[in-house]
């Protein structure tokens, strides 16, 4: 995987990445700060900033596949970046304005879906589709480790400095990825297709019809919405069990996020491997049963707490951040691979949208059960759910022809 770090090419689209989603991920927790102290409301606020981010990916994601398929990467990449810039220098005068500054957080986050499926739908084209398992894998523990690292910079940041200093370190960020991705010449080129020139709509239609006649991607997508609505739900209940339910100081609560980070990582490492040696349809549904399994386990994680102490506690957050992970390879490997290259940015769109939208129905359910049913059984429900929708769907796939393993 990281032999890819030796690609000059590859190495400026990393680098890009890195310095986009580290600016990214100060700023998520910065404008979740100032939410916190804008108004009497904080937490419906709150909500309401991180609606803001999600809603463009979730509603309109599918809406920047045909742009993708018909403008050279570049193109959207820089474009993205440069416009997020303008966007993100614009809150600093709005941070006292509720709805001028959610205004610019959805601009924000529209700026990001268009630089998602550009950059999602570029890999095959930078890396090759034989190294499109690693080059997924070095994104998503580059990803992870940046989520770790990014809040915390924030907030040291807003300590020593203040919020607008972090949101110019953001804008920053972003004009170093637009200088990286501007220099590479292979995001220059456009997919080229036989069929003739088709406008906006017909070529929307059409693409997403052609991408779910494909059979790999049609399960995948039925597939993602349990999976993604589950994640969701997981996401939202995971802070509160630690602090509500297991009611962990501040030194510990720190230390099981870094361990559930260090599971994600190791997740996104051992992908790779997996994807070369085991079909991908069955590896998804053994991941995902895996990440069920994790959320299962923690029914029995407070008795254990009693005989081992914090450890316990520290082992569930390793185990469930390596099953959140871990079925995240195989799904962007499928749609890559499986992709033909003049449908990739519509299939990516598609692929977004669905993963997106779910995702924020599990965070709005994540909140009605653990309400109903209390946190830590809610998690260990989900679990159950999701070892079950494998096993439905685990059915129909052993009828299906088996995909092979990347070689």
């Amino acid at each position: 995987m990281f032999e890819l770090l030796k690609d000059s090419t590859y190495i400026r689209y990393w680098l890009a990445v890195v310095a986009s989603f580290l600016g990214d991920a100060m700023a998520r927790i910065t404008l979740i700060y100032v939410a916190a102290t804008l108004t009497d409301a904080p937490t419906a606020l709150i909500a309401l900033v991180i609606i803001a981010q999600l809603l463009p990916t979730g509603v309109l994601g599918v809406f920047a596949g045909p742009l993708t398929d018909r403008l050279p990467k570049r193109v959207l990449l820089v474009g993205s970046d440069l416009a997020r810039v303008a966007i993100v220098l614009a809150m600093i005068p709005a941070l006292h304005s509720t709805t001028l500054l959610l205004v610019l957080i959805f601009l924000e986050g529209l700026g990001k879906t268009f630089f998602e499926t550009a950059r999602i739908a570029a890999i095959p084209a930078i890396v090759g589709a034989h190294s499109i398992p690693s080059a997924v894998a070095l994104f998503q523990s580059t990803n992870h480790t940046l989520n770790l690292v990014g809040p915390a910079l924030g907030g040291v940041l807003i300590a020593i400095g203040s919020v607008p200093v972090v949101l110019v370190i953001n804008a920053g960020t972003f004009v170093v990825s637009a200088l990286l991705l501007g220099s590479m010449k292979v995001l220059k080129t456009v997919p080229v297709s036989d069929a003739p020139p088709q406008r906006y709509w017909a070529a929307l239609r059409e693409g997403l019809r052609e991408v779910l006649r494909v059979p790999t991607l049609r399960f995948l997508f039925a597939f993602l919405v349990p999976m993604m609505i589950v994640l969701g739900l997981f996401t939202t209940n995971f802070n509160a069990q630690l602090l509500t339910v297991f009611g962990l100081p501040a030194a510990e609560y720190g230390l099981a996020h870094a361990l559930f980070g260090g599971g994600a990582v190791l997740g996104a490492l051992l992908g790779p491997m997996m994807v070369r040696r085991y079909p991908v349809r069955g590896l998804l549904l053994a991941t995902v049963a895996l990440f069920g399994v994790s959320l299962v386990v923690l029914a029995p994680t407070e008795w254990v707490r009693g005989q081992f102490g914090i450890t316990a506690v520290l082992a569930w957050c390793l185990v469930s951040g390596l099953g959140s992970s871990l079925f995240q390879v195989p799904i962007a490997n499928t749609v890559l691979r499986d992709l033909p290259e003049v449908l990739r940015g519509r299939g990516v769109g598609l692929l977004n949208s669905v993963m997106t939208t779910s995702m924020v129905i599990g965070v709005a359910l994540g909140g009605l059960t653990a309400t109903w049913l209390g946190v830590a059984d809610s998690i260990v429900y989900a679990g159950v759910a999701l070892l079950l929708c494998a096993l439905a769907f685990a059915i129909p796939a052993r009828r299906a022809p088996q995909l092979e393993a990347t070689p």
